[in-house]
């Protein structure tokens, strides 16, 4: 019996040594799993076991290839963390995370091309667990020690949501400088990062200028999508709504990532409101329900987007809230309601500036 039990938990350290991390493509859902051993902004590179021969290979992967990084993690304490955080309690997974940050031995056991990682998930679950603030110094520790990793463009994109948050807009700046030090697609990122925190302090002509920047030096269609997009909530807010209708449009054709097209979807949407606003609708009824119908798009076939889908909930709400006060639709009243609490009780959401504003409608539904 104690020989079992020896042989069982050998057993289960060497399924813990052996753990393949997993990378997801974007092509195809692909999963490759190995070793990875550079995860950095120029590429993943993974050594792969070949099944039949046992050799090792190193498969290279350019960073627009990948859409998931699951990583092979022998820590409790991590892996509670990591779970709280894929089921929404993001309050519980920052508290695991930092448990593991401050101590040292802990942060030994972790492979140096992981811990970049670490300090992203942990600066993600403060900033999604409404803590902004004690968020931003998690991203500056990532990008000062990391300054290559795989996950310094995510990374910025949330630092800019904390900074629009907290407003200060100036502790982004000197690491928009490091991004743009470190080659094309990242100075077009910064470009784009620049260009958001620009429109979120109302300076749309600088902010246009920054995203068009972004839009001709993207070497991806990622980045440039995303560019493309802040060009075209620009000319929504210019009530040019006939260029903003026609990036959305562009960035569509050009087979554009979920995070792009959802994007674009949403434009085409906030247009169409516009239009309404502007007294530029002939049939209001119908023009709002073409806007809603973006907006759904958005939320039925790219779901789980943080930067859309909250912002589509809100915009399905308002719009429902509009066509409630038109005769005949007093049914979408409970439906707008209904859309606003989806957003305020969705445990990803509920922190964040839309599901306040979702909230501050439902109190003023009148």
């Amino acid at each position: 019996m104690r020989f079992l039990c020896s042989f069982l938990l050998l057993a289960v350290v060497a399924a813990f040594v052996h753990a393949d991390d997993k990378v997801t493509l974007v092509a195809r859902n692909e999963v490759v799993n190995g070793r990875i051993r550079k995860c950095d902004m120029d590429g993943i590179d993974v050594d792969v076991k070949d099944a039949r021969s046992g050799a090792i290979a190193k498969r290279t992967l350019k960073t627009d290839e990948v859409a998931d990084i699951e990583w092979s993690v022998n820590d409790q304490e991590f892996m509670s963390g990591l779970n709280a955080f894929k089921g929404g309690g993001y309050t519980q997974a920052a508290q695991r995370f930092q448990t593991v940050v401050s101590d040292p031995e802990s942060m030994q056991g972790f492979r140096a091309e992981m811990k970049p990682y670490l300090f992203y998930i942990y600066g993600e679950s403060l900033y999604r667990s409404g803590k902004p603030g004690e968020a931003v110094p998690v991203y500056e520790k990532l990008m000062n020690e990391y300054k290559t990793s795989y996950y310094i463009p995510q990374a910025v994109g949330s630092l800019v949501d904390c900074a629009i948050l907290t407003k200060e807009f100036k502790k982004v700046d000197p690491l928009l400088g490091v991004l743009r030090g470190m080659g094309n697609e990242q100075k077009a990122l910064a470009d784009y990062y620049e260009g958001q925190l620009l429109l979120a302090q109302d300076k749309v002509k600088e902010a246009d200028t920054r995203f068009g920047n972004a839009s001709r030096s993207a070497t991806t269609a990622s980045t440039k999508g995303m560019a493309l997009m802040g060009q075209a909530r620009c000319a929504v807010i210019a009530k040019d709504l006939a260029k903003a209708r026609q990036l959305a449009q562009q960035s569509l054709q050009a087979g554009a990532p979920a995070s792009v097209a959802s994007a674009a979807h949403l434009v085409i949407g906030e247009a169409t409101l516009a239009e309404v606003d502007g007294g530029k609708a002939d049939n209001i009824e119908g023009r709002l329900m073409d806007a809603l119908l973006s907006f759904m798009r958005v939320i039925e076939m790219y779901p789980g987007q943080p930067n859309t889908e909250p912002v589509a909930m809100l915009r399905a709400g308002e719009s429902l809230q509009r066509l409630s006060k038109l005769p005949n639709r007093g049914a979408d009243r409970q439906r707008s309601m209904a859309m606003f609490t989806r957003l305020t009780s969705d445990a990803r959401y509920k922190n964040t500036r839309w599901a306040q504003d979702a909230a501050e409608s439902m109190k003023n539904f009148k």
